[in-house]
């Protein structure tokens, strides 16, 4: 009989609750083992919730059940450490987004799991959503065809969290700690770190090549939280995007995605908010995808999931790797940097 895979979480809290802790005590192949919280209420609670033998402060002392995978659900500032240290103790790793506070520590990550042989994957979990996922197939079978432009604008309610609440509407009863979202120490910054992360990794997923230059404004000015971030960036191939990031008042709605990509043999359209994706070929034939294939929601728990195939010898899906991730944090880099001084900034190379 196959021995189940041994799992636990570093810093569980509110975002663990509703999507780490359910994926993974669901799945029939899945060992939780142990968990961490800095905050032992909290430990204990979420240990008592999902029937979790062991609840640690230390998240040292959850590497010392030797996991075969971690879940790593802390604050960007604390990402390096445990990750390498995760990574170095024999396991599969899945670490949240944003994934580190700047690209050297970032690439630190990628090449201790490289080192080390194990995989690391970040929690972009949108390409796992129906409407992007046909969005992908479309593009690699060659609808679009060389890739000239891209428009993206999304919508998320985080404006009460980078302004201090403690609610981030994950569907647990923990909230948030203040600090996780609001001091850019411990953040990596507001709205172009928090959920333009999201849109730099599906975005160069989609094109299948890499942002190089960036113009940046971010709202308000010279803020260290930004509330929204307005982008004008250069792919590799020569093509340009337009990317916009806003954060909303509270209220009870999902994530709000606009995107439209042309390219040289056709065009996509897709507005998460109406599960549509509409293809335009060049010779102006259309093809309408309503919510059966074009669904724009957020699976929760697609990144956790694939961390377990991982373990179960899947290869890493190319929408969450380390090496995305790196150049995400590289490029949001570049967007502060734009937005301080003024200029365009080109991307260091890895």
């Amino acid at each position: 009989m196959t021995r189940s895979i041994r799992a636990a979480v570093i810093s569980a809290g509110s975002w663990s609750q509703s999507s780490h802790l359910p994926t993974l005590a669901a799945h029939p192949g899945v060992e939780l083992v142990a968990l961490s919280s800095p905050n032992e209420a909290t430990a204990k609670n979420l240990a008592a919730a999902f029937d979790v033998p062991l609840a640690f402060t230390d998240w040292r002392d959850v590497l010392a059940q030797k996991p075969d995978i971690v879940v790593v659900s802390s604050p960007p500032v604390a990402h390096e450490e445990q990750v390498i240290a995760a990574l170095e103790a024999g396991a599969h790793v899945l670490v949240e987004k944003p994934f580190a506070l700047e690209a050297v520590a970032a690439s630190r990550m990628r090449d201790a799991a490289d080192r080390v042989g194990r995989t690391l994957l970040v929690g972009f979990g949108w390409p796992a959503a129906p409407g992007f996922a046909l969005s992908k197939a479309l593009i690699d079978r060659g609808e679009i065809g060389k890739i000239e432009h891209l428009t993206m604008h999304l919508a998320v309610n985080t404006r009460a969290l980078l302004m201090g609440g403690t609610d981030g509407g994950w569907g647990g009863d923990g909230t948030s700690n203040t600090a996780t979202y609001t001091d850019r120490k411990i953040s990596g910054g507001g709205s172009a770190a928090v959920s333009m992360s999201h849109q730099l990794g599906l975005i160069e997923w989609l094109a299948g090549e890499p942002i190089v230059a960036v113009s940046a404004s971010t709202y308000p000015p010279g803020r260290e939280i930004d509330l929204h971030a307005s982008v004008n960036a250069d792919f590799a191939g020569g093509g340009t995007a337009a990317i916009s990031s806003g954060s909303t008042h509270p209220y009870l709605a999902r994530p709000q995605w606009h995107l439209a990509l042309y390219g040289d043999k056709g065009q996509i359209w897709l507005d998460s908010v109406v599960d549509h994706v509409r293809l335009v070929r060049a010779n102006g034939d259309v093809v309408e995808y309503g919510e059966a294939d074009a669904s724009g929601l957020y699976d929760a728990g697609a990144p956790t999931t694939a961390l377990i195939e991982c373990a179960l010898g899947a290869p890493a899906p190319t929408g969450l790797t380390a090496q995305l991730a790196a150049h995400v944090v590289a490029v949001t880099d570049a967007i502060y940097e734009s937005a301080r001084t003024g200029q365009k900034i080109r991307i260091p190379t890895a």
